[in-house]
């Protein structure tokens, strides 16, 4: 795509109206959408599938979508009940006018990822729709808890996609990495061109006296290999050192992202924009805290003379847990999403 259509469909999307009164949309976690209770979460075991054949799953599915927010928790399952599970979900979404749903790769993948595997629990959430990644269903309340901090706000100009979290234990330590999907449109000559942001935050807490001090974050849209996939614009850029990492993003319908942290950050822009890799450190100075988190942001074109849907980003979030004077325990999280539009399940 060349950079005169670049600047129109910018221009299409700032004339619809996509930057907020003070010129920038402030990102607030009190404006987050809500994930529900842990009372209304639905154990799916295998018992369950056992009793309950695909059709009556699916009727159950399309009508409490309709009705309000839920999750479902798949504990337990063999690789086949789950993908045939995550089916239905999708069918029931798509039935119910769910536009866009992303989901992580691995979960279709028949049970060959370890990551998948080692988790054992899986909860999926809808309205707002989303996944989440544990390692045991104890680790729930814990980690929503952490994702309170995480959670991103309403965006104006753009449409909520979903949310994708992961979470990682250790022996010293436990990551969370949570990443959240939003997606724009226009039109511009009689095509219509997606721009997709996605907000990737990580948190870390480290116990046994370890502390988060370094955070490398990921996030890969694959522009060699899916052309279509434009990296357009990313923040953290360039290098710094301050309490607070604070910066925006394009400015057609400009998004205001902050990280705060207990002590000094410094931070280091590693990205290459011509492969579609946004790669980011974060160092945490100054402080012994327990608990630290880091950000990282970017936005994707889908250049429709180039590519189409699905679109396929990759995600890396590392996490160094270091105990003075030498000792570290590093945990990686690393997942593949795909993103779907209206009609991904006949």
């Amino acid at each position: 795509m060349d950079r005169m259509m670049v600047v129109a469909v910018l221009i299409a999307l700032a004339v619809a109206g996509c930057s907020s009164k003070n010129g920038a949309t402030q990102v607030s976690p009190s404006s987050a959408p809500k994930l529900p209770n842990l009372s209304s979460v639905f154990i799916v075991n295998q018992s369950f599938m056992k009793n309950n054949n695909l059709e009556s799953i699916y009727r159950m599915l399309c009508r409490k979508m309709r009705e309000r927010s839920f999750r479902v928790m798949l504990y337990g399952l063999s690789p086949g009940e789950r993908i045939e599970f995550l089916k239905v979900w999708l069918k029931a979404l798509n039935e119910t006018g769910c536009e866009f749903v992303a989901l992580p790769v691995s979960l279709l993948a028949g049970g060959k990822n370890a990551d998948v595997l080692k988790a054992n629990t899986i909860v999926l959430s809808s309205r707002p729709e989303g996944v989440l990644i544990l390692q045991s269903p104890g680790d729930l309340k814990f980690v929503e808890t952490r994702l309170a901090a995480l959670k991103n706000g309403k965006i104006r100009g753009f449409k909520y996609i979903g949310y994708i979290g992961w979470e990682r234990s250790g022996r010293d330590g436990r990551a969370i990495a949570y990443v959240d999907y939003y997606c724009t449109t226009t039109r511009v000559g009689g095509k219509e061109y997606r721009f997709f942001l996605a907000i990737a935050r990580s948190s870390a807490t480290g116990c046994n006296g370890y502390s988060p001090k370094v955070f490398i974050t990921t996030t890969d849209w694959k522009t060699r290999m899916r052309p279509g996939q434009v990296l357009q614009d990313w923040g953290p850029k360039n290098e710094g050192l301050g309490r607070q990492i604070k910066y925006t993003l394009m400015a057609a319908f400009p998004v205001t992202l902050s990280c705060t942290a207990p002590g000094a950050i410094r931070w280091a822009d590693q990205t290459s924009p011509d492969t579609g890799r946004v790669r980011t450190l974060q160092e945490v100075l100054g402080t012994e805290s327990a608990a630290c988190s880091a950000i990282q942001s970017s936005i994707c074109l889908l250049d429709p003379s180039k590519g189409k849907l699905p679109v396929i980003v990759s995600h890396g979030f590392r996490v160094e847990l270091k105990k003075f004077p030498w000792s570290t325990e590093t945990l990686d999280i690393n997942f593949t999403v795909t993103i779907f539009n209206h009609g991904f399940i006949s």
